[in-house]
């Protein structure tokens, strides 16, 4: 074939093409929003591009960019390989494409799934709505996976009663409780309630500002997709240093670290206590940040815990040595680096926190960034949520306006922490037959005092939530105890749909409707922490195959039929669904249109380019200049500014919070008033570290990060890229030997909780003693059961098999990521 008949081939491919902006918002991607060009013709996806709505045509933007212009952030948004691979899932052959009802048993092997109409589907659910609120109240449904941050997503619950709110979270859980008691900062109230205007996130660009970065625990260029990973790599370029403290010689060690510092999982807590006691014993702290903004008594109690004086024992780098398995030398060298390289970016990230014990971690992390004055400071990091970061635009499309929804007339109560739905369930009998006490079940649920106590009945799941929390057997459990289920479903292979009722077929979200993002996020997306200057319209490129349709038209038609559509979505409740998205798209285009009027000229004053609706549609990304880039406590830690909402206003490294109240009823257990190695109140060390009494019969750490070829468990089943990861277990070759185990052999994983089958992957990229499953791998059960697993043997390696679910007596607010395992050989000696 000649290069003319190549190039015409190519060209007519892509004649009359239709392109379309769009986003791939996708919970787990917290601080990307990237942009995704995509191409479709006669109803099919013909590609999935990067963004060129910036210095089009371009590989490496930085190659001609200056400094300054880097600084601003007017760069692409691209996406991450993920991103690119949707195609797989619209095409997937378990495509679930009408709505499905369950005959016979939930689980797998119980009962079979018929196609029902929609109708039936719509009054089924609405039914079982109002049953569910008749026969057990009003504090007995539950809509996941975001009823969070004491928050509901429910969307009726503003309209219909019997919604729970829970609180917690589930990335950031770990380090709630630190910012809370220490910093006076809790997102559920700084950010979602108003009360208290700091904000602790950061912007890609300040990382500029940086001259050591620790990546504790992160590893960014799997798990941070979007401008900060870029960014990452810039900093390194100009001569920032990077170290990474981690278990595993990770992605981000291999390209960016100049150092890697290999740690014991779950002994970051003592390593951090023996860098704090260096910086006190030769008084390397920032003495005018600690004199302004912490609080004096607690710095002195917190020294004399990390010097002794309360139990005798000094937290040195030499006692840290022999928890962490890190040289002591090594530790205290890092430590004088750490407090003389100001500005210093200490990341602790999640992996760290949550664990059993964990906020303690990332309580230290925290303590040890304010008492080196990088908490609050350009380049510095607050390395708690790092989430949340103000946006650059005077104002934004109102588009909430336009929908014109009724006033809420109902608020859920908080009932629980938004991980204890399976102890909810399968407690609740209990609690009835008067087999534990109204405070054991309040504190097992983190119910806090106050609230109501929930009796969880119907469960709408949306997403594969089962799949995804700890202790995955309980949680099946109490799936098959629920009075009613019903859900979203890609797949119908999906654990999750496996225990539904009732199947509401999903769009793609990303590419195939208008519905909102998560959280309710509309279609008009800005950038998140990580890069808050631009703004655009994420359109639909796609009809969904199927009888798919767009969710807000099932919940608009659920209203209906409980006689609150009038409140819920007054201007669409009686939009057929075939014009849903037309009608939609008005709301969107009338909420622009009076956007661009810019009656007070504040948008053309930071150089808004405001074009008609049609013309914007061909571009709609819209982006303003980074004049300073935001780090944490920016907008608040001037003079007189109300920062730390502690009860003495400043960073209490000893927490009045904690000290003064009965924590227990607010958090569902017990915790210190400074991050403690061994917690004043639990007589063991943590259930998932070395030195448990667990250790004797489960000698492995078993380590779950994520995956770069799944966004927590979506992806699993992409056809596009199940072939580029393969899910194995990783082990050291010492631990391997020790069993018999080589590469790729087939072996069994399991504790007391569960077990399940892969195979090994041997690599010294892990220390010895600890293994590492990655997170997200679905529930693939076989026929065979066993008292371990009698649901079915997990044949995938679905992680929170293995992952207990115990805190009591300490607080329950974490999700827990990490366990102890053995592992064996299948088809070995026993």
């Amino acid at each position: 074939m000649s290069r003319e008949t190549l190039i015409r081939d190519l060209m007519d491919r892509h004649e009359n093409e239709k392109i379309t902006y769009t986003c791939c918002t996708q919970n787990g991607c917290w601080d990307a929003n990237c942009i995704l060009k995509v191409r479709t013709k006669d109803g099919r996806l013909m590609a999935i591009e990067t963004d060129d709505s910036i210095n089009a045509n371009r590989g490496r933007e930085d190659a001609y960019m200056t400094r300054e212009q880097l600084n601003q952030g007017m760069v692409q948004q691209r996406p991450c390989v993920m991103g690119h691979s949707w195609k797989g899932e619209i095409d997937a052959p378990t495509r679930i494409t009408k709505p499905l009802k369950r005959v016979g048993g939930r689980g797998h092997g119980n009962g079979h799934f018929v196609e029902i109409s929609w109708e039936e589907a719509i009054d089924t659910i609405a039914t079982k709505l109002k049953e569910t609120v008749d026969l057990f109240g009003e504090n007995s449904i539950l809509h996941t996976h975001l009823t969070f941050f004491e928050f509901s997503s429910f969307p009726l619950n503003p309209y219909f009663k019997g919604a729970i709110a829970s609180w917690s979270d589930h990335s950031v859980s770990g380090t709630l409780a630190g910012e809370r008691a220490h910093l006076g900062y809790e997102p559920a109230k700084n950010v979602f309630a108003g009360q208290g205007k700091s904000l602790v996130g950061y912007e890609a660009p300040d990382l500029f500002n940086s001259k050591l970065i620790v990546l504790w625990g992160w590893d960014p260029l799997v798990g941070w997709h979007g401008s900060v990973s870029y960014y990452l790599k810039l900093a390194k370029e100009r001569g920032a240093k990077i170290i990474v403290i981690e278990p595993r010689y990770t992605l981000s060690a291999e390209v960016l670290a100049d150092q890697w510092i290999p740690i014991r999982p779950g002994t970051d807590t003592a390593m951090m206590l023996a860098v704090a006691q260096v910086i006190y014993e030769e008084e390397l702290w920032d003495r005018a940040f600690v004199e302004r903004f912490v609080e004096p008594e607690g710095f002195e109690k917190f020294r004399r815990y990390l010097m002794g004086d309360e139990d005798g024992e000094v937290k040195s780098p030499e006692w840290a040595e022999t928890i962490c398995a890190v040289p002591a030398e090594t530790i205290r060298e890092f430590a004088r680096l750490y407090a003389t390289s100001g500005p210093v970016h200490l990341q602790c990230h999640y992996s760290v926190s949550k664990r059993h014990y964990g906020e303690y971690a990332a309580t230290a992390s925290m303590l040890l960034q304010a008492m080196t004055g990088n908490i609050a400071c350009p380049g510095g990091c607050e390395s708690g949520s790092v989430l949340v970061t103000p946006t650059h635009f005077p104002s934004l499309p109102d588009v909430n306006a336009e929908f014109g929804r009724a006033p809420r007339e109902f608020t859920p109560y908080v009932c629980m922490v938004n991980n204890k739905m399976a102890e909810a369930v399968t407690l609740r009998p209990k609690y009835d037959a008067g087999e534990i006490t109204e405070e054991e079940y309040r504190f097992a649920i983190g119910c806090p005092e106050g609230s109501p106590i929930p009796n969880l009945q119907f469960v709408f799941f949306g997403n594969n939530w089962l799949n995804n929390l700890q202790d995955l057997n309980k949680r099946l459990k109490a799936a098959l105890m629920l009075h009613f289920t019903c859900g979203l479903g890609w797949h119908i292979n999906s654990p999750t749909v496996q225990f539904m009722d009732i199947v509401i077929p999903a769009p793609i979200h990303q590419l195939e409707s208008t519905d909102p993002f998560h959280l309710d996020a509309k279609r008009f997306r800005t950038g998140p922490g990580g890069m808050n200057n631009y703004m655009f319209y994420c359109g639909k490129a796609l009809d969904p195959p199927g009888e798919i349709r767009p969710v807000e038209w099932f919940w608009t038609q659920i209203a209906n039929k409980l006689g609150i559509g009038e409140k819920y979505n007054p201007k669409l409740k009686d939009v057929p669904w075939d014009k849903w998205d037309e009608e939609v798209e008005k709301l969107y285009r009338a909420a622009y249109e009076k956007w661009i009027k810019d009656e007070n000229g504040a948008l053309r004053a930071v150089g808004i380019d405001l074009k008609p609706w049609a013309e914007f549609l061909k571009n709609p990304v819209i982006r303003v200049p980074i004049e300073e880039p935001f780090h944490a406590f920016k907008n608040t830690i001037g003079e007189g500014a109300e920062a730390f909402l502690t009860p003495s206003g400043k960073i209490e490294f000893y927490s009045n919070l904690v000290a003064g109240t009965d924590i227990r009823k607010r958090w569902g257990g017990k915790i210190d008033p400074i991050p403690r190695w061994r917690p004043s109140y639990m007589t063991e060390p943590p259930r998932d570290s070395y030195f448990s009494p667990r250790i004797r019969d489960y000698p492995l750490s078993m380590i779950t990060p994520v995956s770069l070829y799944r966004d927590l468990s979506c992806h699993d089943q992409n056809p596009l890229l199940r072939d580029c990861y393969n899910h194995r277990l990783w082990i050291s070759p010492v631990d391997a030997k020790k069993r018999g185990v080589r590469d790729d052999d087939a072996i069994e994983v399991f504790n007391e909780y569960g077990c399940v089958r892969l195979h090994a992957y041997v690599t010294s990229k892990i220390i010895p003693g600890t293994v590492a499953m990655h997170f997200g791998a679905w529930y693939m059960p076989s026929e065979e059961k066993t008292e371990a697993m009698p649901y079915g043997m997990d044949t995938r390696g679905a992680c929170n098999f293995l992952i207990g679910d115990v805190h009591l007596p300490h607080v329950v607010n974490s999700i827990l990521t990490a366990g102890l395992v053995e592992v064996k050989k299948l088809g070995g000696n026993d």
